[in-house]
C-alpha cells in the first residue's frame, strides 16, 4: 500500500476546490459493496490545507463527482491521488450515544453481579467538576471518535454535582464533529421542582445561544425514568418543542430500573433515599414497564423532529409496537450491554425485533468506561461504532450491509442529519455533497465481511465540517 499522495497539475474547478482521486480495494455503504476495485473522484473545498485530527483532510465541502470501478471514471488530471490499495472505503460513522465527559476515567472493570448502583457510585466519585477539566475530557473523547472514523455524534453532557453544564456542548462545537450535545438533567421526588426551575432558568438565559444554527446542536436529555419524574419528562418535551431542541433519554437499561418503575422498590429506591430525594408522591409502583411509563412523554413528542433517541432498551417487553408508533430511534450500545451483563438479565437484545417493527435502530458506544482496554488504550485507541458492528457480526451473524446502515445512515437520521450524506452515489448519479470518507483494511472476495472479521481501526481520510 502506498499512502503517499501524488500531485498533478490542477484542472479548473470552482474557486478554492481541489480535484482528488482515491483508488482503493473496494467501496461500500449501506447497500453493500458497490465496486471492487474502486475509485472515487471528489471536488474538495478545503481552504486550510493543513491536516486535521488523525491526518484527515478537513473540508467545508466534499462533492462526490463519480464513483465506481477505476476504468469507469472520466479522464481528469487530479490535484491529489490517494492510493488505498488493500483497503475498503466507507462513509464516516455516526455514534448516536456516548458520554465524552467521562473519557478521562478510561476503561473501568465491573462485575455485573454487583449490580448497577455500585457502578453509578464509582462514576459519581470520578465525575469531573471543573469546567477546564471537563473540556479536556470531551476533547480527548472527540479525538478518539475521529480516530474511530466518526463524523457525527450524539453526546450526553453530564450534570456534575447535579448542575447542568454547557461546557461539553461548547467544547464539542470546537471540534470537526457534527451532531448533538444533549444536556443531561435529573429531577425526581424532592428535587423535581428545583431541577425544573434551574433548567428553565438556563434555557431562558441562554436561549439565543442554544437555538443558533450550528453543526453541533444543543439538545435535552432527561436522564432516565428512574431519575426523572414523568411530569418533568413531559415538561422537557414542551420546552424542546418551543425551542426546537432534540431530545434523548436512557430507557429500559437495567433490572434496577425495571423494578423501581414497576414496584417502587429495590436498589434504585435505596439510592434515592440515601441521597435524600425520595418522596412518596413519585409516580412509580403501578406495575408498568419503563417503556409504558414513558408513554405520556412519547405522546408529548408526537410532532417532534427528529423524534427522541432512546438509548439501550435492553428489555423491550411487549412494547415494540409502542416504540414504532412513537417514531423514536433506539441507540443500541452492544459492548455496553455486554459489559453490564444485560443478556443474563433480559436475554438477547431485541434490536432485530425492533428493526422488523420499523424502528430506526442505530449504534452507540456509551462511555469509554465500558469499552475494552485493547481498543480504547494504546496506539490503536479509538471510540468507534465499527467495533460495535464487529461484535454483532461475530456474535449474531448480522448482515454486514445492515450493520453499516446502523452505523451510518440510521444514526444520521436519529440526529436529524442528512442520511444521504452518509452513503455514496451510484455511477452516473448527480454530484452530491458527502460527509466524508474513511478507509479500513479489508481483503478477499467479500471485503465488507473481511473488515468485520478484523480488528484494525478505521482511518479518516476526509471529513466535511457539516452544516446543520
Amino acid at each position: 500500500m502506498n499512502d503517499s499522495p501524488h500531485t498533478h497539475p490542477k484542472n479548473p474547478l470552482a474557486p478554492g476546490d481541489s480535484l482528488i482521486r482515491v483508488d482503493a480495494g473496494a467501496l461500500a455503504d449501506e447497500r453493500g459493496v458497490l465496486a471492487s476495485p474502486a475509485s472515487l473522484l471528489l471536488a474538495v473545498h478545503a481552504p486550510d490545507p493543513a491536516p486535521g485530527p488523525d491526518g484527515a483532510i478537513l473540508a467545508q465541502d466534499i462533492t462526490l463527482l463519480t464513483a465506481g470501478r477505476p476504468q469507469d471514471l472520466p479522464q481528469h488530471t487530479p490535484d491529489l491521488v490517494l492510493d488505498r490499495s488493500g483497503q475498503l472505503l466507507l462513509p464516516p460513522l455516526v455514534n448516536a450515544h456516548t458520554h465524552l465527559d467521562l473519557t478521562h476515567i478510561g476503561p473501568l472493570a465491573h462485575d455485573p453481579d454487583a449490580g448497577f448502583v455500585p457502578w453509578v457510585d464509582q462514576i459519581r466519585e470520578r465525575r469531573l467538576l471543573d469546567d477546564d477539566a471537563i473540556a479536556r475530557s470531551v476533547r480527548q473523547g472527540a479525538e478518539l471518535l475521529i480516530r474511530g472514523g466518526t463524523a457525527a455524534v450524539g453526546d450526553i453532557a453530564g450534570a456534575p454535582a447535579g448542575r447542568p453544564s454547557l461546557t461539553p456542548w461548547r467544547t464539542l462545537r470546537q471540534t470537526p464533529l457534527a451532531g448533538t450535545s444533549f444536556l443531561e438533567f435529573f429531577g425526581i421526588g424532592l428535587t423535581e421542582t428545583s431541577a425544573r426551575d434551574a433548567l428553565d432558568d438556563l434555557l431562558r438565559a441562554r436561549r439565543d445561544e442554544i437555538t443558533a444554527p450550528h453543526r453541533v446542536r444543543f439538545g435535552l436529555q432527561p436522564h432516565a425514568p428512574n431519575t426523572v419524574a414523568i411530569r418533568l419528562y413531559t415538561w422537557a418535551a414542551q420546552r424542546a418543542r418551543e425551542l426546537g431542541l432534540p431530545l434523548s433519554t436512557h430507557l429500559s437499561e437495567t433490572p434496577e430500573e425495571l423494578e423501581f418503575i414497576a414496584h417502587a422498590t429495590g436498589p434504585q429506591r435505596e439510592l434515592l433515599e440515601r441521597l435524600g430525594v425520595w418522596s412518596d408522591d413519585i409516580d412509580v409502583g403501578r406495575g408498568q414497564h419503563p417503556i409504558e411509563h414513558l408513554r405520556p412523554f412519547f405522546e408529548a413528542c408526537a410532532s417532534h423532529r427528529p423524534p427522541p433517541i432512546v438509548a439501550h432498551v435492553n428489555d423491550l417487553g411487549p412494547h415494540a409496537a409502542l416504540l414504532a408508533r412513537a417514531g423514536v430511534s433506539v441507540a443500541y450500545c452492544p459492548r455496553a450491554s455486554a459489559y453490564f451483563g444485560a443478556e443474563r438479565h433480559f436475554g438477547p437484545h431485541p434490536y432485530r425485533r425492533l428493526l422488523d417493527e420499523g424502528v430506526n435502530v442505530c449504534l452507540g458506544t456509551d462511555s469509554i468506561v465500558n469499552l475494552p482496554p485493547q481498543t480504547s488504550l494504546g496506539p490503536e485507541a479509538r471510540i468507534s461504532v465499527l467495533d460495535e458492528m464487529r461484535l454483532l457480526y461475530r456474535r449474531d451473524a448480522t448482515p454486514p450491509a445492515l450493520l453499516l446502515a446502523m452505523g451510518t445512515t440510521h444514526g444520521a437520521r436519529a440526529l436529524g442529519l442528512d442520511a444521504y450524506a452518509f452513503r455514496f452515489s451510484h455511477p452516473g448519479d448527480a454530484p452530491r455533497s458527502i460527509a466524508g470518507l474513511i478507509a479500513v483494511p479489508a481483503l478477499g472476495e467479500d471485503p465488507l465481511a473481511d473488515m468485520l472479521r478484523r480488528d484494525d481501526r478505521p482511518r479518516a481520510l476526509m471529513l466535511r465540517i457539516l452544516a446543520r
